[in-house]
Formats: structure tokens, sequence, C-alpha cells
């Protein structure tokens, strides 16, 4: 049974109506939000140099390589791609194919044993502080629907629910891979009734079991609806990349949209 428990058109025009009363606030954080994403990722840089310095002027020379003929080779202890491809390729074909390796870079196991020890728990520590971000604004968001004042403490003060969210997101991504690896149409499915996982715990403090089991429940039957609404949003959210200035205008009324089907489906 299809049933259709949401209005798209409801949502969006709350979503366009929430943004413009309080768009101000949404300039200034979103501002806040970048300025300190902008930190993480500049410490991110900072490591990345003092990790692979001694190659540094060659993934320069790679980088602009690439970026003009789309070739050159990263190899690890002395195997470039044209060394690969001989061994796998007559000689004849693999010297067509690849006649020679632009740019050799010797990644040494050290390099890979500082990239797992420091880079990898830096890039983890930056994605749990983006998801502290999300939160705080699926929270505000929320609370907009519910006409309550909001500040710009949200963007940190609700921390204590990104562990769980982040395991939701984490079975939620697991779960549509394994579902896609299956004709796409089953992950498709299982996305869209585990899509609120995170609303529930972020909105009525539930456990991961309990919000993956709210959230299978309430999309009953809504699938179709669902899968239309993801598309018609991604549709809005690709305007982003045609006119960059609309990204102050549609990130916010995503959260706002999103809230509102949310809200409009768990009554």
């Amino acid at each position: 049974m299809v049933n259709k428990r949401f209005s798209l058109h409801d949502a969006y025009s709350f979503g366009i109506k929430s943004v413009i009363n309080h768009f101000s606030f949404f300039l200034v954080a979103m501002g806040l939000g970048s300025l300190a994403s902008l930190f993480f990722l500049s410490l991110i840089g900072v490591l990345d140099y003092l990790m692979f310095k001694d190659h540094f002027q060659a993934l320069i020379k790679t980088f602009f390589h690439t970026m003009s003929e789309a070739t050159g080779a990263v190899h690890q202890t002395g195997l470039t791609l044209h060394d690969y491809t001989r061994q796998v390729l007559p000689a004849s074909i693999s010297k067509r194919l690849i006649a020679r390796d632009a740019v050799s870079i010797n990644l040494a196991g050290q390099d890979f044993k500082s990239f797992f020890q420091l880079l990898l728990p830096v890039a983890f520590i930056f994605k749990l502080f983006v998801d502290v971000i999300a939160v705080g604004w699926i929270k505000m968001a929320l609370d907009l629907q519910d006409e309550k004042p909001v500040s710009y403490d949200y963007l940190y003060k609700f921390y204590y629910f990104v562990p769980r969210v982040f395991i939701v997101n984490f079975v939620l991504f697991l779960a549509t891979m394994l579902g896609m690896l299956f004709f796409i149409v089953p992950g498709i499915f299982v996305y869209q009734r585990l899509r609120f996982m995170k609303y529930f715990i972020i909105d009525k403090n539930q456990s991961m079991l309990q919000s993956l089991e709210s959230s299978w429940k309430m999309t009953e039957g809504s699938v179709v609806h669902l899968i239309g609404y993801t598309v018609f949003a991604a549709l809005v959210g690709s305007l982003c990349n045609i006119f960059f200035l609309t990204v102050f205008f549609i990130m916010p009324l995503a959260y706002q949209v999103d809230a509102h089907v949310y809200r409009q489906m768990v009554k």
C-alpha cells in the first residue's frame, strides 16, 4: 500500500518562509561553521605536508601534469604504472598504452604508516566535528518547526548526539551499499526506510535500535513519495553547482524542508 504522509508543497513553503525570516541568522551560522571547518582542513593540510614533504615537489609536479595530460604514476617501492602494465600485458600493448611515466613518486612503507597513524585519526576527528555542526542544524530546524527560539550555540551544544548519529549514518551507508549490490533498487528502498534514524535520535533522544525501528515503521508505504522528494531535493541542490551564491539559501532550506517532512510523517 502506498501511503502519502507528507506534502512537498507544504514542506518547501515552510522552508522558504523560514529561511527568509531567519536569513541573517543562517548566514552567520554558516560563516561560523565554515571558519571552524577551515581551521580543521588547514590542520589536515599541514599534516599532509609534514608527512609527505620529501615528496612535495614531485606531488606538485604530478598535480599540474595530471591536470594537463591526465597521466603520471604514483608507486610504492619502485613499482610504477608502466612497470605494472608490463607485467600483466604484452610488451607491445603496454608500450603503446603507457609509453612513459610522467612522474614517479616513491612512497615508502613509513609514509603509509604515518598516514594511518596520524592523518586518518585527524580526518576521523574532523568528521565528528562536521557531524556536531550537522546535528546542530537539524536540531535548529526541528525547533524552528515548533516555533522555539534558536541560537548560535546550536552549532556545538548537542555534541552528545554525535556518537549515535555517526553510527546510524554508518549503518545506513553500509545497508544502502549492500542493497545497491542487488540491482540498485533494494539499496534505494533501504535508504528511504532508514533515512530518518538520526531525526529520532535528535528529536526524541532514542537509542540506535529504537531509531532504526521508528524510521522503518514511520516510512512504511511512503517509499515512492520519499524517492520523489529525494529526486526533487537533489535537483534543487544542484542549483548550487550552477549558481554558487545560491548555497547560502539552499543549504539552510534543505535542513528546514527535511525537518518539515519528518514532522509531517511522525505525527
